[in-house]
């Protein structure tokens, strides 16, 4: 059919329209079961065949095929993502259950916020109801084989007639995105078609998602991203009792992971969660094994402490991670040597190594189907039980007595639209925010009118408590004394830190008249009523560089003040912002104000103060590079903000720099090696990937040159060494080497972990003679994780707010360090060099881990130059990581428009800002 269907209305949007037309029919049909095709008759090849990979839009037209034909499976489109493809998903269960499917659904919530029902009521509920399982798969866009397994998992279910697959049907709803990614399945798949035959490399050199890459499992307690909002809508509206996450790593450990995890555990994570992934996980192992699959691998390598990767456990489901061992996408792996692939060294986790020489994207596909439809069985049959204990995590949280009672966000912050911020996600979350009507007071503290309370007994308070409070990573070694047993992401994420926001922890309860939020705003503040004069605005929200951004677009004139000074009775810090008053910045001051949150007094004189007037139009280049995530996640920052930003090409050096650039942003991971040689244009089409090419010693030599005649260079994370090369920066650094830095190749997150069993094999072979053993102490020794090592921690830092870079900061706070490097100034007679903030002499620890904090102490992080007539700032840490580190991106954008301002006495401002 699909073959005759191409054939006669092509592929695409008629295709599509055909089989909405099936769909119409089919659903009219009532219970009416028509034939379905199987995957390979639709395909025209089996999902999973060497050489072939399923493309996402032939997917969902196989989902919506299977929806006309089956009456068992209801697919829908969920909204648009990023680059505004369709984001598919489909319902599938018994025809009887998807009648009743508003019920179904109504139940689960009830369920989920169980304030006020009986155990009686609950009971009833859970008898009546039916399970949700949500499966979704190929966040991760070159993880090819599971959108594949997702279509044969669509079509048992939707066509099986077996006694399990009756039982499923009967007691269970599963949900099957088959891409949380889709448009990187699109630029992935077109590209191993589209280099086909060639030289070229086979596999997607750039980000697969626009802003996030690999990151965009990394998201779910930002929700900055649209896939993410809506995977969230879908958590919101279904209530499943459990997640399945299906990934795919490596390929030279084990064939696949699954559940129990390893160690640490977020300590907000019930522990009805964590017996139910170790059961389902290991009815996943014993249905791969019962099929006689080897190499399967459990409780090692991922842990479950960050939220960044884990939103559904705070959701009261226990979230499933399956990682299936990939091979060159739809080539197959094969030995070098002829010997099994992976550790061969047997555990209790890892009881049957692989024994074979090839892996293929079949084994692949295969691997994902058993385990998934051993998941979906298994809920199934034990659906009641996992319903029970959904109610069960639920109630645990909204009677909650333990301490923290609640966290208080006071009506008082420095940043108003940072607090906006924060209180939005906190909403996102289905967090329940109240608001004082009056003052009150909380742990002996009086807090004003207007101030925020989210109280920890609540539905989702374990996402509340996770985000607000400060953590306290456990101290973990490889074995004790050993190095540090690295984390799987982040140890450190308090939100708060992060946003820049005031947040108290309330251990006691407490009277106040409090009012539910029914949807998070900016607190409106008052428009200046003046029509001429000038605006102020102060620098401590960052949300002041949408302002920024508004009048560079307008053509407006604006001015920072040099120093702190006083109008119409207000205090206004260095860095304030001054434009004039016309039509024109009155939309502007009106949408800030009331949009926005910002504070903005009007003045009828200017202070008499110096400043510096911003460059109009100020261009901003980004070297992002190819597959650079931070640089990804910049251009999402820059895109919210409006930046006059573009990606740096290869063939900007052509020409002069200066007539392109003011500024040129270099993300964390932006090395020498990157800039010079760029990715190689032998092994990827320079029509397409040009852009990305190394600009050789030449360009290398005309960048140094473009700084000193006076363009801006900031350099963040990893890229301030690049920084530090190109220019002799009088710096050095003050830390052991890092481990490789968050953003050098596709993630720290990817690469391989050392598994159980390969642990076992080395402490073997440690002590297979004095010699070995002497050899493998001196090298753990030297290894530098054992003397410093911070895996992604919120540390203390002192800032000089008199200092342009640090306009707006509060004179101490936390920033983001990730592997990342301090520094010490050393002597230079032709660079200057200030210190925009450093480490404090103790307590540098705010959240997370961190191992020997004496390395840190009074070194630098974020330090300015003079280079020439060019401005350089090398931040040492990430400021900006994944777009969370708010409070410190601010930071970014001083540097951003000061570099190219220019300084004027107090006697020339009016002139400056004169209409």
């Amino acid at each position: 059919m699909s073959r005759v269907c191409e054939f006669l209305f092509g592929s695409g949007h008629a295709r599509r329209r055909l089989i909405g037309l099936s769909l119409i029919l089919g659903l009219s049909l009532g219970s009416t079961q028509a034939a379905v095709e199987t995957p390979s008759q639709f395909f025209g090849f089996k999902p999973g065949q060497t050489g072939e990979l399923v493309r996402y839009p032939v997917v969902l037209d196989y989902l919506q095929s299977l929806a006309a034909g089956s009456d068992r499976v209801i697919y829908e489109e969920v909204g648009k993502t990023t680059m505004g493809n369709p984001f598919g998903l489909i319902t599938v269960s018994s025809p009887e259950n998807l009648k009743n499917l508003d019920r179904i659904l109504e139940i689960n919530q009830r369920l989920a916020d169980p304030r006020g029902l009986s155990e009686d009521e609950a009971a009833a509920l859970i008898a009546e109801g039916k399970p949700v399982y949500y499966l979704y798969a190929t966040i991760h866009s070159t993880e090819v084989s599971n959108i594949a397994a997702t279509t044969e998992i669509a079509y048992q279910l939707a066509s099986g007639d077996s006694p399990e697959i009756k039982q499923i049907l009967h007691d269970a709803v599963v949900l099957i995105e088959p891409s949380q990614n889709p448009d990187g399945q699109y630029w992935v798949v077109d590209h191993w078609y589209k280099t086909a035959g060639t030289d070229y490399q086979r596999v997607y050199p750039d980000l697969y998602h626009k802003y996030t890459g690999h990151d965009d499992n990394r998201d779910w307690f930002m929700f900055t991203q649209i896939e993410t909002r809506l995977n969230l809508g879908i958590q919101a509206r279904y209530r499943p009792v459990i997640s399945h996450d299906m990934h795919q790593m490596g390929n030279r450990g084990a064939r696949i992971f699954v559940p129990p995890f390893d160690d640490p555990f977020d300590r907000n994570m019930h522990p009805l969660l964590q017996i139910e992934q170790a059961t389902v996980g290991q009815a996943m192992a014993e249905a791969l094994f019962a099929a006689g699959k080897e190499g399967i691998n459990w409780g090692a390598r991922y842990d479950m402490w960050s939220p960044a990767r884990q939103f559904m456990i705070y959701k009261g489901q226990p979230r499933i991670l399956t990682e299936i061992a990939r091979s060159n996408l739809a080539d197959p792996q094969v030995s070098k040597d002829g010997s099994p692939l992976g550790p061969q060294e047997i555990s209790r986790d890892f009881p049957v190594p692989y024994s074979q020489d090839t892996w293929t994207l079949q084994q692949q596909v295969d691997y994902g189907v058993i385990a998934a439809m051993a998941g979906i069985k298994h809920v199934a049959r034990y659906g009641k039980e996992f319903m029970t204990n959904f109610y069960h995590v639920q109630k645990s949280w909204v009677t909650r007595t333990a301490k923290p009672y609640a966290f208080v966000v006071s009506a008082e912050q420095r940043d108003p639209y940072a607090t906006y911020e924060m209180l939005e996600i906190m909403e996102t979350a289905e967090v329940e925010i109240e608001r004082a009507d009056e003052a009150f007071t909380a742990d002996g503290t009086t807090y004003p009118a207007g101030s925020y309370v989210i109280r920890t007994a609540q539905p989702y308070g374990a996402f509340a408590k996770t985000m607000l409070e400060r953590q306290d990573y456990p101290d973990l070694k490889v074995f004790p004394g050993g190095p540090p047993k690295r984390p799987y992401d982040a140890t450190g994420q308090t939100l708060w830190m992060l946003m820049g926001v005031d947040v108290a922890e309330i251990e006691a309860p407490f009277e106040a008249s409090l009012d539910l939020v029914e949807q998070v705003a900016p607190v409106p503040q008052p428009p200046p009523a003046a029509t001429a004069g000038f605006y102020l605005i102060g620098p401590e929200s960052y949300g002041v560089f949408k302002v920024v951004s508004a009048l560079q677009a307008a053509d407006v004139p604006a001015v920072r003040t040099a120093e702190a000074t006083t109008v119409a009775g207000k205090s206004f810090a260095p860095g304030t912002l001054m434009f004039p008053i016309n039509p024109e910045t009155q939309s502007i001051v009106t949408t800030a104000t009331s949009s926005w949150g910002l504070p903005v007094v009007a003045a009828t004189a200017l202070p008499g103060v110096d400043g510096f007037a911003l460059k109009p139009d100020t261009r901003v280049g980004l070297y992002r590079s190819a597959n650079i995530m931070p640089g990804g996640w910049l251009m999402w920052v820059f895109d919210q903000y409006d930046v006059n930003y573009r990606v740096v090409s290869a063939d900007d050096f052509t020409g002069d720099l200066n007539d392109r650039y003011d500024v040129i942003v270099m993300p964390s991971g932006l090395s020498k090696q990157r800039v010079i040689k760029g990715l190689d244009q032998t092994k990827n089409d320079p029509a397409e990937w040009g852009w990305a090419a190394g600009i050789g010693e030449e360009g290398w030599i005309k960048l140094r040159q473009w700084v000193h005649d006076g363009g801006t260079l900031l350099a963040i994370g990893s890229a301030s060494e690049t920084a530090r090369d190109l220019l002799d920066l009088p710096i050095e650094p003050a830390l052991p080497a890092p481990e490789r830095n968050y953003g050098d190749e596709e993630t720290h997150a990817e690469e391989e972990m050392v598994s159980a069993a390969g642990a076992a094999q080395k402490l073997k072979d440690t002590f297979m003679s004095p010699a070995s053993l002497m050899y493998t102490l001196r090298d753990e020794v030297a290894d530098p994780t054992s003397l410093f090592y911070c895996p992604g921690s919120l540390l203390d830092n002192l800032f000089d707010p008199t200092q342009p870079v640090a306009w707006g900061m509060p004179a101490q706070w936390p920033v983001f360090f990730i592997r990342d490097q301090a520094y010490r100034l050393r002597p230079s007679f032709d660079i200057q060099a200030e210190v925009v903030s450093k480490y404090p002499s103790s307590d540098i620890l705010q959240s997370g881990w961190l191992l020997g904090e004496d390395y840190l102490k009074d070194q630098a992080n974020v330090v300015s130059f003079e280079v020439g007539e060019g401005f350089v700032v090398t931040f040492g840490t990430q400021v900006d990581f994944r777009a969370q580190a708010r409070a410190t991106t601010k930071m970014v954008f001083n540097a951003i428009y000061h570099g190219p301002s220019t300084a004027i006495p107090a006697a020339d401002v009016a002139t400056v800002l004169a209409p």
